[in-house]
């Protein structure tokens, strides 16, 4: 586990983190800067903040990034790590460099996505690998999807299976911007009351400000204690850091 980094840290780091998603979005037109830039500070908080234990098969912390679309996001923080350079970042969604959405393989990396609704499963399974290894109790799985991705059927099959099974050990967190591919998540298809939908099925719901660092690290550890599967609502603005997106909910610069 990487060394965990104060407040203030993280508050820089996420600085650094929102201008390399800003570079990548200006080299390549494609990249999802909104989903990205909403997302950041989960990631910093997460990575940097609490940190994952390694090792080795199931018996490790997991991160599944199943909006695969905020990729970007993912790499920046992995700058701060290490594991990736800076000069990587130049070759995002190009031949030979970084793809677009995460793939296994890839340095930090665990699992590839990019079909939106399938990370809570996979989570689910791995969970379950590491009850039937006896190290439920220690590793988690932590899955980052939009509140867009709610949409998918698969996440709520998925949840009941997590439920079902008392799979404790599976942090759902939700980065909810307000956002999806087609517009405003009110206007696409409304969501409901999401803190009755995922408590209905089992879950203990946390709700925190997903760009305070010091409020997603208290959620982060609530999530950790809880007795129940949990999942962390962070309210987000897409594109945070760029007025231009904030004030549009756009997800490309140009």
């Amino acid at each position: 586990m990487a060394r965990a980094r104060t407040v203030r840290e993280l508050v820089e780091a996420s600085r650094r983190v929102r201008a390399r998603i800003v570079r990548m979005a200006l080299r390549d037109p494609s990249v999802h800067a909104g989903a990205s830039l909403s997302a950041a500070d989960i990631l910093v908080a997460l990575l940097l903040g609490r940190g994952l234990r390694g090792g080795t098969g199931v018996r490790r912390d997991w991160l599944i990034l199943s909006k695969g679309h905020a990729a970007p996001a993912l790499y920046a923080v992995l700058v701060e790590l290490g594991v990736l350079r800076e000069e990587d970042l130049d070759r995002v969604r190009s031949l030979g460099g970084l793809e677009g959405h995460p793939r296994r393989g890839q340095p930090g990396v665990d699992v590839t996505t990019g079909s939106l609704g399938q990370g809570l499963s996979i989570a689910a399974g791995i969970a379950y690998a590491m009850r039937l290894e006896g190290v439920d109790e220690v590793y988690r799985v932590f899955v980052l999807m939009g509140d867009g991705e709610l949409d998918e059927g698969q996440v709520w099959e998925a949840a009941a299976t997590v439920a079902h099974y008392g799979l404790r050990n599976v942090v759902a967190i939700v980065d909810v911007n307000g956002y999806q591919l087609d517009g405003p998540t009110s206007a696409v298809k409304g969501k409901g009351w999401l803190q009755m939908r995922w408590a209905s099925l089992g879950w203990k719901v946390i709700e925190c400000d997903g760009h305070d660092h010091e409020d997603l690290l208290r959620a982060l550890s609530e999530a950790e204690a809880s007795d129940r599967p949990p999942v962390v609502l962070a309210y987000t603005v897409r594109g945070r850091g760029v007025g231009e997106l904030e004030r549009t909910g756009r997800q490309h610069l140009r």
